[in-house]
This record gives structure tokens, sequence and C-alpha cells, in this order.
């Protein structure tokens, strides 16, 4: 195979209907699509999976998160390159074959394309490394207002290729050798920021990473992580965890301890305040159900770090292999 597509689904049947309609018509012969699908509940995945006889389908009995779920595929996948791609992304072939070229022209190692809402709004797809300076969007301002050729501006609109730190995980493209050498989607995380780990291994490296703005995608951002209150407060508290558990594997000294520090003082104060309005209107607003269940994962998780040393979330711990040894 030359591409392999690696797609992981969580409940996102009718995004994933619409994404693979748009590959099927000219879907070529060197090029599959593995579909894994976390959490995978049998009377949907069964039918679903029956429709799509050339895509291949991998039930996953639990939501083990996005890196877990990617290393899965690619565990499957035959393919030469390898394309990572949400499923409520819509990418016809002829704008995957773009992307392709732009990555060959300029011997990139990871590249992702601009990827744009359904009405047509530009979405923030490259970043620079988490660091103490960015923890928070003040910050980033007045770093890219103080060095703007040093710090680029994600949402600007870039015409021209644009090498950056790291690329959204969304749609990311590269070589199976380049992957398989960097190791792989790093399974300390559960949800969120191991796009930019990979590609920090990338950088370690000496590997190029890369945002094209010169191919275009639809990307209905949100499509696995909006479900319900429950879902959406999950997967932000699991954003927080992530930044966390970024910082202790790649800052240092007293550099790491004053990160973790800031993005407690960031998140905390706001959770709380916002916990408060919760009570005060009986829960009646959706946005403060979410932030007040957020604050009560948050401080649990803080109490699980302070008890055991480790900052990763139970739910990256359930990928590790010494846990699944236990």
């Amino acid at each position: 195979m030359q591409l392999s597509i690696i797609t992981v689904n969580y409940r996102s049947w009718g995004h994933l209907e619409a994404a693979l309609a748009a590959l099927q018509e000219d879907f070529p012969d060197d090029w599959e699509i593995i579909v894994v699908d976390n959490e995978s509940d049998p009377e949907a995945f069964t039918p679903f999976a029956a429709r799509y006889p050339w895509v291949r389908f991998i039930a996953n009995p639990a939501n083990s998160g996005f890196g877990h779920g990617c290393n899965i595929g690619v565990a499957s996948a035959t393919g030469e390159q390898l394309l990572f791609m949400n499923p409520d992304v819509i990418a016809t072939c002829s704008e995957i074959r773009q992307l392709q070229q732009v990555k060959a022209q300029h011997d990139l190692a990871i590249v992702a394309p601009k990827q744009i809402s359904a009405a047509g709004k530009p979405q923030k797809v490259f970043d620079d490394f988490p660091s103490l300076l960015n923890q928070s969007k003040i910050l980033k301002a007045l770093l890219r207002w103080f060095a703007p050729g040093k710090f680029k501006d994600p949402r600007a609109d870039h015409a021209e290729l644009t090498y950056c730190d790291w690329v959204t995980g969304s749609v990311l493209l590269m070589d199976r050798d380049d992957f398989d050498a960097v190791g792989g989607w790093c399974e300390d995380y559960w949800m969120y920021v191991e796009d930019a780990d990979l590609c920090r291994s990338a950088f370690n490296a000496g590997l190029s990473v890369a945002y094209a703005p010169s191919v275009v995608m639809i990307h209905a951002h949100g499509g696995s992580s909006r479900l319900n209150v429950a879902v959406k407060s999950m997967t932000k508290l699991e954003v927080i965890i992530s930044k966390h558990v970024y910082t202790s594997r790649h800052a240092r000294g007293f550099k790491r301890a004053l990160t973790h520090a800031l993005i407690i003082a960031l998140r905390l104060p706001l959770l709380l305040f916002a916990s408060l309005l919760n009570v005060l209107t009986l829960g009646q607003i959706g946005v403060l159900r979410v932030r007040a269940r957020i604050l009560v994962g948050l401080l649990a998780h803080y109490l699980r770090v302070v008890r055991s040393g480790s900052w990763l979330s139970p739910r990256a711990l359930a990928n590790q292999p010494r846990a699944k040894s236990l």
C-alpha cells in the first residue's frame, strides 16, 4: 500500500459517513482506510461496518483515547505513508494527493493542510511548543507582538508553506519510516497535546514540520468531544491534564515546577468562580455545569498526583503496558 488513512472514531457515525462518502468514489487501489472504533458498541458498529466493505474496521472495546487508537490502527497498516484524519474531516482523494505533493516537493516529515469549518471559517492548525511563556492567551499574544517572526500567529492568513513547531493531529501526513523512528504516538496522553508531543519527537530527531495552506479541507471541529455535558467536561479536563503531562515530559528543573504551578494558577481560580456561579444559578446554565465538572475532576486529579507522583490521567494509565499486566 502507498497510503494508509487512520481514523479513530468515537460515536461519530454521522461525521464518519460523510467522510467516507467524500473518499469512496475515486478511492485508489493502493490506498487503505483503517477505522478504529473506540468503546465500540456492536449494535452500531456491525451494521455500519457492513455498509463499507472497502474499509477496514477495528472494534476497540475501550475508549482508550486518540493516540492509543492511532497506534492500534498503525499496527494493522501497510502503507508507506500514514494520514491521520479525524472522522469529522471531509477530504477528497484529490486534496490528499495535493498534500502528498506538498510533502514531497518540500521534503517534509510531517505536514498538515489548512482546515476550515463547514461555514468556511479557518481553524487553528499549528502553534509553538507549549512552554512556560505561552500557557495563556495573553502571554501568547504578547510574545507574538514582541517577536512576530519567531512566534507566528496560527490564526493569521498564511498564504505560503509555514514551518512550525507542531501541527494538529486532526489531519496529519507522515511517512511510516518517520513514524516508527520517532516512536509513534505517545500514550501518556489520553486526548490532546499528543500531536505537539509527536512533532516534538520529530523536531528532536531533526525532522521538519510544516503547515500547507495551499491544501484546504473541511473540519467539523469537536464532532466527538462535544456530544453532551459529560463528554465535553471530560475532554476539557483532559486538555489541562495533558498540558501537565507535556510539561513533565519536556520541561526540566525549576522551569518544570514553575510551569505546572502556572497551569494551575491560570485555571483553578476561573473554575472556582464558574462553579460558584453554577451553584447560584441552580445548575441551569450548561457552560457553568461543564466548568463545575471540570473543577471536581481537576481537584481529584491533583490529589492523585500528590499520592502517586504521576501526572497521567487514569484514562491514559489504563493504556500503559505495566497497568495492563497488573
